[in-house]
């Protein structure tokens, strides 16, 4: 699976997460609609983990150094924090701690799944 990772260059990476982030803003910042295609408690913080895993993987193929992970990371909290600072200027919208603990979590799937993949990749290329 990881082949099909290299078929797109860094700079395609780039667009795609900055087209993902301007998106994601959009979402944030417009009003809820009615209709939620998850519709449970919290789904919410299921869908910010969710934006912020793919935003980490995005911005990692976009930038993938070990150098430049942290830095990727606090980028991406500070996204999320600003999310929530905009928010807190809509009339429709709440501002919550627990949406950036979600962000945080997501990111840091990401990068938790990330770390066991590459462990996982070295293993098996020293049984070959």
């Amino acid at each position: 699976m990881t082949k099909y990772l290299y078929l797109l260059s860094r700079n395609q990476f780039k667009v795609i997460f900055f087209i993902t982030v301007i998106f994601i803003l959009y979402k944030a910042l417009m009003p809820p609609s009615e209709e939620h295609f998850l519709n449970f408690h919290n789904a919410d913080k299921l869908l910010h983990a969710s934006a912020f895993f793919v935003l980490s993987f995005l911005l990692n193929r976009a930038s993938s150094s070990i150098t430049k992970r942290l830095r990727n990371m606090l980028s991406l909290l500070a996204f999320g924090i600003l999310i929530e600072i905009l928010q807190s200027f809509t009339a429709y919208r709440e501002v919550s701690f627990w949406d950036v603990i979600a962000d945080l979590v997501g990111i840091l799937l990401f990068q938790v799944s990330y770390t066991l993949l590459k462990v996982w990749q070295l293993k098996r290329r020293s049984l070959l």
